[in-house]
């Protein structure tokens, strides 16, 4: 199957066998190579198209001018969506920088630069390798003289070094001898949002390198240095430093000789002083503990870069990105289309991490594009953090610090709307502040954000039991998301029950609504599990309780609350109202055939807020991902229900759809949802692709594999698996991680395998098709499942 003009040639290769320029944009973003701090847009060497271009760095982000031409264009959206009076008065808008175009090396021949809308292209190959995430390109290029060349290329951001990353290019001349000139540097007219709010302090030049300081921008003012080292092998050759028209760069010009080959290694280093920040724990860049300022580090890496080598380079990074790699792997022997999807989604999925500090966290695009400006919504917490709780918990506490660091905020926001406690941002970038755009109303009543965050702490804690973690962070959030729901739900005196009234569940074709039952089951978790702990802790929350001025009383309420909260639910009909009102709406579905991939959509005729069809799921993510103990009845007829409402305007719709499919035992079902989920990108469903992949839609693919398919579930106490296999696959494995524990499982039709890693020190627990096991180091089980 073609994906943007481009195939999976083997179980690791993503190959485009010929140059598109309709396509530059998306594959620019399916092609993007990162390691967590940065993510590199798969532009083009010598040039692509300046929307194509794109690097970011993780949490450095400022204001620019946001123009928002957002149009009423019904009622619903005029009285529930778009507040036009805040709209005259908007101007900026907090968004991540597109900080400058570093992979900059074009090739002139007899003064013809090579670019592949000029000439003659003979051959063009380029692929992304899965199994050391190198971008690769081979390209057969004749200029207007008749002069052919192969010109290679191949590049890498290092995972061994955060701050590092690679190029090396080649050119061979196949039917001629001539001056071939490679320029080599920084392309500094990148732009953010069509701005260029970035300005220029320093640039620098030595033997073989350059560097260049700049200001990302001026609100914020971060300093970021990019240091180049320049090798060049095969000839003697004339080098020159150029700085002129916003490219910084050095030429390198030599007489070439036919059928010999000529290689410049480019080794890149960036950092800001955003990774010098006070009480920042400095990982992930072998000079940053060395150093008091960026430039100082920048021109150690420029020092050391002199005797390594793009090889010595790669060679690290490697054996840290395979090792990563591995533990996100998910397997499926017998369906060739599903096994290779599914590992580019875990591709991204791993790029979106950052596994050195917090100042930001997971975002809707990771560092793919600019849709969304880097922000950070609950997909965070439900859809994304879950994945490396499940596979890399050393490196999952990174969210949960990130939100803990940003308590201060969440406590002025609920003060400023007259709660108590810790009221979460619906989205946020690195201020911990609200940064919705203001014109949209209903996102400022999507509170189940401030559960989504206590959700994350609690599911991070089931994963690893890790006591210390939430006796230094995660019981101040919990406690304080607590103390805000106590302060926030109305007791309704003729019910006897407290509700929670004016909100905008995760469905926001519905605002302004009461009772949202994934809110309402969300906070009676998050309430009940938090009292749990508190008892659990005892004395050991003296301190902390002491801090926050937290009474005995408002432990009392916390219990009160979780017990008396409405939890929508019709025991006659086992139907679960979305909200107070819901099935009183009118049904209004109509189907429309989708133009992306032959896939057929929701739509609705009239206003959303007055029929049934919904964006996307809600009671259904409480099956997904909360295990309420419902029974099958309940489950069956919701599913069943909410599935034929719900358009799927969202891409997280896929996933959550899947996981419920397989649960009910599904296949066809569960199979043709997690496909939307692993391909949206790559054909582009939703559309919009060119601007950032749909992150929380990638590891959602994964949950929808290890949830749903091999029937995975996390208990403070045991690993708990169902499996519900798709009959045509042979087989599905991953790994993954329980309290410390590592393991593999393998699930084939009518038997399920889970293999404790030989290097464990503690006991897996697990229950496999409700039969109890305790596995120790290198010991494995096998049960049989039903078929």
């Amino acid at each position: 199957m073609s994906y943007a003009g481009m195939n999976f040639t083997d179980d690791h290769t993503f190959m485009e066998d010929r140059y598109s320029l309709p396509n530059e944009a998306q594959t620019a973003t399916l092609l993007t190579t990162g390691n967590g701090y940065m993510g590199v847009r798969g532009s083009l060497e010598e040039y692509g198209s300046l929307c194509i271009q794109g690097m970011m760095i993780r949490g450095v982000m400022d204001e620019v001018v946001e123009v928002r031409l957002a149009m009423c264009d019904n009622m619903y959206m005029k009285k529930y969506y778009i507040d036009e009076e805040k709209l005259k008065g908007f101007e900026k808008q907090e968004r991540a920088i597109n900080l400058l175009d570093f992979l900059l090396v074009r090739f002139e021949i007899d003064g013809e630069v090579f670019y592949p809308w000029e000439g003659t292209l003979h051959s063009w190959k380029r692929w992304l390798d899965l199994s050391d995430e190198t971008l690769n390109r081979e390209v057969v290029w004749e200029n207007s003289k008749g002069q052919q060349s192969l010109i290679k290329f191949q590049r890498f951001a290092s995972f061994s070094d955060d701050h590092i990353y690679c190029i090396k290019a080649s050119i061979k001349p196949l039917n001629y001898s001539g001056t071939v000139r490679i320029l080599s540097g920084i392309d500094f007219r990148t732009k953010s949002n069509g701005q260029h709010p970035q300005s220029r302090v320093e640039v620098g030049f030595d033997e073989h390198s350059l560097y260049l300081d700049e200001i990302a921008g001026p609100k914020y003012g971060f300093h970021a240095v990019t240091g180049i080292d320049n090798k060049f092998y095969g000839a003697d050759a004339q080098w020159e430093d150029i700085d002129e028209d916003g490219l910084i760069m050095q030429g390198i010009t030599f007489k070439a000789e036919e059928n010999e080959t000529y290689e410049l290694e480019k080794l890149i280093a960036i950092a800001t002083d955003r990774d010098f920040e006070p009480g920042k724990t400095l990982h992930g860049g072998e000079f940053l503990q060395e150093s008091q300022t960026v430039t100082e580090c920048i021109k150690k890496y420029l020092a050391y870069f002199k005797d390594s080598s793009y090889g010595e380079q790669y060679e690290k990074h490697k054996v840290v990105f395979q090792d990563l790699m591995g533990k996100l792997e998910t397997t499926i022997k017998g369906d060739k289309r599903a096994d290779r999807v599914l590992r580019f989604c875990n591709y991204h999925t791993l790029l979106s991490l950052e596994r050195n500090d917090y100042v930001h966290s997971f975002s809707a695009k990771g560092l793919t594009g600019e849709q969304y400006n880097d922000f950070v919504w609950w997909d965070a917490e439900i859809y994304q953090a879950p994945v490396f709780q499940q596979t890399m918990p050393e490196y999952a506490k990174n969210n949960i610090l990130f939100r803990y660091s940003h308590l201060k905020e969440a406590r002025e926001l609920a003060k400023k709307q007259g709660y108590r406690g810790a009221r979460f941002p619906f989205t946020t970038g690195v201020t911990g502040e609200e940064t919705i755009w203001v014109d949209t109303r209903h996102p400022f009543m999507q509170v189940h954000c401030v559960s989504d965050v206590a959700l994350s702490v609690l599911s991070y804690y089931t994963a690893t039991g890790d006591d210390e973690l939430m006796l230094d962070y995660g019981m101040e959030i919990l406690l304080d998301v607590c103390r805000y729901w106590v302060s926030r739900v109305d007791w309704n005196e003729e019910k006897q029950q407290y509700d929670i009234r004016q909100v905008t569940g995760t469905d926001e074709h519905h605002p302004y609504v009461d009772n949202d039952a994934y809110t309402n089951y969300s906070v009676e978790q998050v309430m009940m599990m938090t009292w749990n702990l508190v008892d659990q802790y005892g004395s050991k929350l003296d301190e902390l309780k002491a801090k926050m001025d937290y009474t005995q009383d408002e432990i009392d309420a916390i219990e009160d609350v979780a017990e008396k909260l409405y939890l929508p639910l019709n025991t006659d009909t086992a139907m679960i109202p979305q909200f107070d009102g819901y099935f009183d709406l009118s049904i209004g579905l109509e189907l429309e055939g989708s133009t992306n991939a032959g896939y057929t959509q929701m739509k609705q005729p009239g206003l959303y807020n007055k029929s049934q069809i919904i964006k996307q799921p809600d009671v259904l993510v409480l099956f997904a991902y909360q295990y309420p103990p419902f029974s099958d009845r309940v489950l069956r007829r919701n599913t069943d229900y909410y599935l034929e409402r719900c358009e799927s305007a969202s891409s997280l719709s896929y996933c959550v759809h899947s996981v419920c499919c397989a649960d009910l035992d599904m296949p066809e079902s569960a199979y043709n949802y997690l496909m939307q989920s692993a391909e949206l990108d790559l054909v582009d469903l939703h559309g919009g692709t060119e601007n950032g992949l749909h992150s929380g839609c990638e590891s959602g693919a994964w949950l929808a594999v290890t949830r749903g398919i091999a029937g995975m579930k996390y208990y403070s106490d045991f690993v708990k698996f169902d499996p519900h296999f798709i009959p045509w696959w042979d087989e599905l494995s991953f790994h993954s991680c329980w309290h410390g524990c590592g393991y593999q499982v393998t699930v084939r039709n009518g038997e399920i395998s889970v293999k404790a890693d030989a290097d464990n020190t503690g006991i897996l627990s697990a229950v496999m098709n409700n039969e109890k096991v305790e596995l120790k180091a290198g010991e494995g089980a096998t049960v049989k499942t039903k078929t």
